[in-house]
């Protein structure tokens, strides 16, 4: 078997003086793996998306990336990796409100200034989506479905290698979940992307190829109707 793109290994993190939010957790995530982490609120899902997507540091353990440790890696390094090779989706979507969705899609890219054909990338994926026809229209414009679309979009206009989404459907109806998820996995499979859900929602999870439970900080192979 292939070398996971991404791995936690008995990786856990700590608030404070006691509370271990994760406790040793073990996870491999394979390019084009689409998986959730279920599990209720408050339960450490979206610690566990921000240590393996290197925005929080393991107390222990080890968080790595196509072989490499992260705490290895400057923050420079770091925050490069995420910008270049992960994509971060939100429930808030974090769009910006004086943009529209063609510009919003864009922020990711102005790192790149050198980068041709980023607009026409941005333009074709929004088409992809739906959303052709709202390139000029700002966040308050879209209803709550397609601003999160937006989001994915933008996560995914670097081209990166892994998509991770928080809860991406929190905020969404039983219809636009279903659409969402499909989306996700449509949008992964054509892009070569991985794609980790953290979620709540079975309905989201029965979408994923593999689901894994988090109980107590330890994560456990699952299926959707837990």
């Amino acid at each position: 078997m292939s070398r996971p793109l991404a791995e936690l290994r008995a990786v856990t993190r700590r608030f404070g003086a006691a509370t271990d939010v994760l406790r040793g957790v073990d996870l491999e995530v394979y390019a084009r793996d689409t998986l959730a982490v279920l599990g209720p609120s408050g339960c450490g899902k979206s610690t566990l998306l921000h240590v393996l997507g290197g925005l929080l540091p393991p107390t222990s353990g080890v968080a790595s990336f196509d072989g490499r440790d992260l705490s290895e890696m400057s923050a420079a390094e770091r925050a490069a990796l995420r910008n270049r090779d992960i994509g971060f989706v939100f429930q808030a979507h974090h769009l910006l409100p004086q943009c529209t969705a063609l510009e919003n899609v864009l922020v990711p890219t102005l790192v790149h200034p050198q980068r041709s054909g980023a607009e026409a990338r941005a333009r074709s994926l929004l088409e992809t989506v739906g959303l052709g026809h709202r390139l000029q229209h700002r966040p308050a414009q879209l209803s709550g479905g397609e601003q999160q679309r937006v989001a994915v979009v933008r996560a995914l206009i670097n081209g990166p290698r892994l998509l991770l989404a928080d809860e991406p459907t929190g905020a969404l109806d039983a219809a636009a979940t279903d659409s969402l998820g499909d989306l996700l996995c449509d949008l992964g499979a054509e892009n070569d992307v991985a794609v980790v859900v953290v979620t709540h929602s079975q309905q989201l999870a029965a979408r994923m190829g593999r689901v894994v439970a988090l109980r107590n900080g330890e994560a456990h192979v699952a299926s959707a109707a837990e």
